[in-house]
């Protein structure tokens, strides 16, 4: 387990944030699922819900607002940036599409989204008194990321750049390439199978439960939906798993210690 209490180092994930179209759905569900505990933002902040486990901050829930055209229904994964700007500009140099231009968020900090050249979403967050999460790698936490893509070449290429990591194929035959700041894992990216069907690229995010069973039984009986088995590995058991909603996300139980 991990606390953050300073801002994460340029180029790592930082953040992530549920856009939901029933604010008050998902924080039951994910509070049953995960346990988490809510703060939620006054009207100024467009009522953003900051959860966590116990103090530590962990995710955000987000309701589209009113006037704004509907955002879909995902998990969102922000990279820590220390000059937003240019980072934007190196992001577009590389073929990127600006979705939502820098804005300042009251003190907590600075963020834009973006579209990478394979058409996943992503964000960056400048932190001011929000650090990111402050809590990873612990159970109701985060634990890791992967990009699903049509090009995952393309996809390892972008990040590489953007984020000046190295890139590292795992072995066993498949595209999967691990993102790397020196012998620190980042992220992964992962080719789309085309038996998937129709599969947008996006950024999936892995959460750590204490047993991957009950993850998928609690997801099921509160009206969220099991995507895959529950699949051996040697990181751990793991399952795909949607919530009520509709967003996609994965849980991770790792193997005994």
């Amino acid at each position: 387990m991990t606390t953050h209490t300073q801002a994460k180092p340029v180029g790592t994930p930082t953040w992530v944030d549920l856009m939901a179209p029933d604010t008050d759905a998902a924080r039951a569900f994910y509070h049953t699922l995960f346990g988490w505990e809510y703060d939620i933002g006054g009207p100024e902040f467009g009522g953003y819900t900051t959860a966590r486990l116990g103090a530590r901050t962990t995710a955000g829930i987000a309701g589209n607002q009113p006037g704004a055209p509907p955002m879909p229904t995902a998990w969102s994964l922000y990279f820590a940036t220390d000059d937003i700007d240019a980072d934007v500009a190196r992001a577009e140099s590389l073929g990127a599409k600006l979705l939502y231009p820098a804005m300042e968020i009251g003190g907590f900090g600075g963020m834009a989204t973006l579209v990478d050249p394979t058409g996943a979403q992503f964000s960056f967050w400048k932190a001011g008194s929000h650090i990111g999460s402050q809590v990873t790698d612990e159970l109701g936490a985060t634990a890791w990321f992967e990009l699903y893509t049509s090009d995952a070449q393309a996809a390892r290429d972008f990040y590489m750049a953007l984020l000046g990591a190295t890139a590292e194929l795992m072995p066993g035959g498949l595209e999967y390439f691990i993102l790397k700041h020196g012998d620190t894992q980042l992220a992964a990216v992962m080719q789309i199978d085309p038996s998937w069907g129709a599969f947008a690229p996006q950024w999936m995010t892995y959460f750590l439960v204490a047993d991957a069973d009950e993850a998928v039984a609690i997801t099921t009986t509160h009206g969220g939906k099991a995507m895959s088995s529950i699949d051996d590995s040697p990181f751990g058991r793991i399952a795909a798993l949607a919530d009520p909603s509709g967003a996609f996300f994965k849980i991770v139980e790792l193997p005994p210690s």
